[in-house]
């Protein structure tokens, strides 16, 4: 078989994220590739660990690394990954970009190379129980208006509207509220948004978007200010006393029909004006590490996973979350999982990218606790965004030296 012997198979090591969405579609593609004679071994770690993980220190240990597009300057800065450009067909590169959801392809490109090959397509969007909506006699809020009148409404009856805000999801949603009522949603050349500018995020805006945050909160479910998407998600699914988030992380294996569960129902994340605008770009790439020397089987397989066959059909039946377009608006994948595929791409389409700078993965950890800490203490918006700002200078000259 082209040079590789099938008695002695390639053994690669790779890593991604302790959850089914993370781990078991590419434990079943990896079953699937086995007789092309590569042999993978996945391991998987927690998702603060999948969020805060040194890339420097897994690409010492594994071959194949799934990876979050902000680490792409570090890992840059610490040549942790190799360069893909090499491995792969232009024209194959071309058709992936193509078939590419919202900025996913280009968010894994990186001075002027790319970095890790998008698999899995993710932003901030919306989730619902329609049962309860319905028995409440609302309906999906369209605006930030809307979104608080619900949680007003929902408190008469006992119930709650909540978002995600332990200290990396609270900055996280807090960003995307700033992109939402942003003067425009123009991206910059590093594909940031305008607003997020070299010295912070514009201090009006950002004040703004935390008063908006503040109401939120006063309103959402206690759980809310130490949950992951993950988390809430898993209480909306078993509870009936959460009805409706605004802003967290999509993941589709909630809208799948599970016995014993609710599926949740998923749209776009709540606008602020006419201009309709999609939450903070998430998803998962697959980079080779500086360390693999298997390079012509690691790219085999992540070309494999990659392309529509496999992401529409056994990716996705195996509880993935594919990152191609063709999945996307396939029939069968919006059958197995209704509600989440076709609802959001829009929402996806306008989604935007943080920045990728070296220096962003600490600036969110630290810039996180901060603003946790600050906004729970019911500290003023303006002083609180301009300690973000400086926190962010901070790092800027230290990384810049």
């Amino acid at each position: 078989m082209s040079g590789i012997d099938q008695q002695r198979p390639v053994k690669l090591r790779g890593m991604t994220w302790s959850h089914p969405r993370g781990l078991d579609p590419l434990l079943a593609a990896t079953r699937a590739f086995s007789d092309q004679g590569v042999a993978i071994e996945w391991e998987a770690r927690s998702l603060k660990g999948f969020e805060e993980a040194s890339i420097a220190d897994l690409a010492a240990d594994y071959d194949l690394i799934a990876i979050d597009h902000p680490f792409m300057g570090k890992a840059f800065e610490q040549r942790a990954l190799q360069p893909l450009d090499t491995l792969f067909d232009t024209s194959w590169l071309a058709q992936l970009r193509a078939a590419s959801v919202g900025p996913s392809f280009e968010s894994y490109v990186w001075n002027g190379s790319l970095w890790a090959i998008p698999v899995d397509a993710a932003a901030q969007v919306a989730a619902y129980r329609a049962d309860l909506l319905s028995a409440a006699d609302a309906e999906i809020p369209r605006d930030w208006n809307a979104v608080l009148a619900l949680g007003a409404h929902l408190r008469t009856r006992g119930q709650w509207i909540a978002v995600p805000t332990n200290p990396t999801h609270l900055f996280l949603a807090w960003a995307t509220i700033c992109h939402a009522f942003a003067a425009s949603s123009t991206r910059q050349a590093d594909l940031r948004p305008l607003w997020w500018t070299d010295r912070g995020i514009e201090p009006a805006l950002g004040a703004r978007a935390l008063g908006v945050l503040s109401e939120l909160l006063a309103l959402s479910h206690p759980m809310s200010w130490d949950a992951d998407p993950i988390e809430l998600f898993e209480h909306m699914s078993r509870s009936g006393d959460i009805a409706y988030t605004p802003v967290a992380f999509g993941y589709s294996n909630y809208a799948r029909p599970s016995a014993g569960l609710h599926p949740l129902r998923f749209a776009g994340v709540p606008s602020a004006g006419a201009e309709m605008r999609g939450g903070m770009l998430g998803g998962v790439g697959l980079a080779v590490s500086h360390r693999c020397t298997q390079t012509e089987a690691a790219a085999r397989f992540l070309k494999y996973v990659a392309d529509a066959p496999v992401q529409r059909r056994l990716y996705a039946d195996a509880g993935g979350q594919p990152g191609h377009r063709e999945a996307w608006t396939d029939t069968h994948v919006n059958a197995i999982c209704p509600h989440f595929f076709a609802p959001t791409l829009d929402s996806l389409d306008a989604s935007f990218v943080r920045p990728r700078v070296p220096y962003y993965p600490d600036y969110q950890r630290d810039g996180g606790l901060l603003l946790h800490a600050r906004l729970k203490n019911g500290d003023e918006a303006a002083k609180i965004v301009a300690e973000m700002n400086a926190l962010w200078m901070h790092m800027r000259r230290q990384s810049t030296g």
